[in-house]
């Protein structure tokens, strides 16, 4: 995977390097409100290896977001392929720190990802899991033109599957030309 850009965005590939910024990511108990659990630094060590798996087997996964203005990590973004109910899945996933929350990064992250995964890898539909709690993941899934489809679990839990075709996207695309 090349990495992305957006206005305030800049994405790349984690390393070892994002190790100490990305365990306190994770580690932050607001950050990792909808997930199963916080973190450590050995699960995170464990997380990077998994991502870089990823990069060599699947060509994608969860790429670093680093913010232009000062060059410093504030999340993780990318398409990490997921199975719900034993099919296969894009999903466009984002996280970030919650100092920079309500800046609207989330949504500029998961539009960058979605319209990655349908102009350069041609996926015929991409997802967001998303806990059922989760309102601004919701917002943030809804803005990038994705409807909740229907319910699955996921990690233990009953999650939302938003989640939006190549075609509907390719008329969103269409209407703001």
């Amino acid at each position: 995977m090349i990495t992305l850009e957006t206005d305030r965005l800049l994405f790349r590939r984690i390393d070892e390097l994002d190790l100490n910024e990305l365990s306190a990511l994770y580690a932050d108990p607001d950050v990792m409100k909808y997930y199963p659990r916080t973190r450590s630094k050995d699960e995170t060590r464990d997380a990077i290896k998994s991502y870089q798996k990823r990069y060599a087997e699947d060509g994608i996964s969860l790429m670093a977001a680093v913010r232009k203005a000062d060059n410093k990590l504030i999340g993780r973004c990318g398409i990490i392929l997921q199975v719900i109910d034993n099919e296969v899945f894009p999903e466009v996933g984002y996280m970030f720190d919650k100092s920079v929350w309500r800046e609207g990064l989330g949504t500029e992250a998961a539009k960058a990802f979605l319209d990655y995964g349908f102009e350069q890898l041609s996926y015929p539909e991409m997802i967001c899991i998303i806990h059922p709690l989760n309102l601004a993941s919701q917002k943030v899934a809804q803005k990038i033109g994705m409807q909740l489809r229907r319910y699955a679990i996921y990690d233990n839990v009953e999650c939302q599957i938003y989640s939006i075709l190549r075609s509907t996207w390719l008329s969103l695309i269409d209407s703001r030309n």
